[in-house]
């Protein structure tokens, strides 16, 4: 709907996958995209997402770990602040809370 071709893969173990992208430890969610040259880990909501390809950081990635209630694809009415990070070389800082 936004106009963004989509590939999806399969066929690698994500465990791989995440290994790869650099993700920090204990950060990971049950999804994993490749987006231009940025990992997005997670249910990211959508205002995230713009926000990496506006500023364009110098990170390689970001992320939203676990499955809360409330992000994109996830039921329910939203519960808590969500606290979406950044990553570079396994290490992650605070991106932005929503």
């Amino acid at each position: 709907a936004l106009g963004v071709e989509v590939t999806v893969v399969d066929d690698v173990p994500i465990g791989q996958v995440k290994e790869r992208a650099g993700l920090p430890y204990g950060l990971g969610s049950c999804h994993t995209i490749e987006m231009g040259e940025y990992i997005i880990e997670g249910h990211v909501p959508f205002e995230a997402v713009e926000k990496l390809f506006e500023e364009y950081p110098d990170t390689d990635g970001i992320g939203l770990a676990g499955m809360p209630i409330g992000t994109p694809g996830m039921p329910g009415p939203k519960q808590d602040d969500w606290s979406v990070y950044q990553f570079r070389a396994g290490e992650a800082q605070p991106y932005m809370t929503l």
